[in-house]
């Protein structure tokens, strides 16, 4: 059976062999597994389906209606800025494009994500003019966030682009992030989603450099593992800081945070697990430690390199994943 090559049988039976993630085990695990195989099918089939038919003369028209109402945007505006978004699907639709928004808004992407197929057939989108200012996640709502997000993910083994391209899925992620953070704007919860998926991943200048990082430096620097309903309030410090959730079997969340106390609060009372939590998983306060460094730096490494090593390496259930190069 060693002699199988596998990538020739899937060839002569026309299928795709997608690489996925390696399964891992328990009941997260088979999760894990499964909402990678929904995604890996997805990304394949879904848009065949979408734009069955659809040639380079239909991207080319897709690319003028987003240069004629781009006002310099980036792509990207379009997955927050709902205004920029229903202008261009609106020009779209006067160019005769007759599809969903979501559609319209994936090939524009792909466009983009596949420059050079393009240009070689003279579909080219500008350069950006119009900066954005970036604001990073409110830091006390950073869990519920990805939380939502993550949930999601898990549902319907959707990426984040996916989530915000889709009006209706993405009003879901909004509803449920502002039931717990009623005080946030629909469009500081969607930029908030661009600010994960953008933080997910490692730079390919970096990869090295964060694969090398010796993990023990940052165990010995993490305080004392305190079950969620042990933790002090007043004894956690209001400083940037590294935090780690965890169960004895399982990591549940690293992140690094601009003010430790309110997200530890969140973690302390029971709430940031509300939005996760189901027949399927019940949070135990007195089984789930938490744990941080505080400091904006370790071994004179930035939490941010920290973080990105941690959910490398352990894969917490209840982070977005990480990739491994920047597109």
């Amino acid at each position: 059976m060693s002699d199988l090559n596998q990538y020739d049988i899937s060839r002569v039976l026309g299928s795709k062999m997608v690489p996925t993630n390696p399964a891992r085990y328990g009941n997260f695990g088979l999760l894990q597994s499964t909402v990678d195989a929904i995604q890996a099918r997805e990304d394949s089939e879904q848009p065949k389906r979408d734009t069955a038919g659809w040639g380079y003369e239909h991207d080319r028209l897709v690319v003028q209606a987003f240069e004629d109402t781009r006002n310099g945007a980036s792509t990207d505006a379009l997955l927050w800025d709902r205004v920029l978004l229903d202008t261009f699907v609106a020009r779209c639709r006067e160019l005769g494009l007759d599809a969903e928004s979501r559609v319209l808004n994936r090939r524009l992407i792909n466009v983009r994500k596949n420059k050079n197929r393009f240009e070689k057939r003279g579909i080219v989108i500008s350069p950006t003019t119009r900066k954005e200012q970036k604001p990073s996640i409110v830091p006390r709502h950073a869990a519920v966030v990805e939380f939502a997000l993550v949930r999601l993910r898990y549902r319907f083994g959707l990426s984040i682009d996916d989530i915000l391209m889709d009006p209706q899925t993405s009003d879901t992620y909004e509803e449920i992030v502002l039931n717990w953070a009623p005080e946030l704007s629909r469009e500081d919860i969607r930029r908030a989603a661009l600010y994960v998926r953008k933080t997910r991943f490692i730079q390919k200048r970096e990869a090295d450099q964060i694969r090398a990082l010796d993990l023990s430096l940052v165990q010995n620097e993490f305080s004392v593992p305190t079950p969620l309903s042990q933790i002090r309030l007043a004894e956690v410090p209001a400083v940037p800081g590294l935090l780690e959730v965890d169960e004895p079997d399982r990591h549940l969340y690293v992140v690094h945070i601009d003010n430790l106390r309110p997200l530890v609060s969140r973690f302390a009372c029971g709430t940031a697990f509300e939005i996760v939590k189901n027949d399927f998983w019940i949070p135990n306060p007195d089984e789930i430690t938490l744990r941080y460094v505080a400091g904006t730096k370790i071994g004179g490494v930035s939490l941010r390199k920290w973080e990105h090593r941690l959910i490398s390496e352990h894969s917490p259930v209840f982070n977005w994943p990480m990739t491994k190069f920047a597109a």
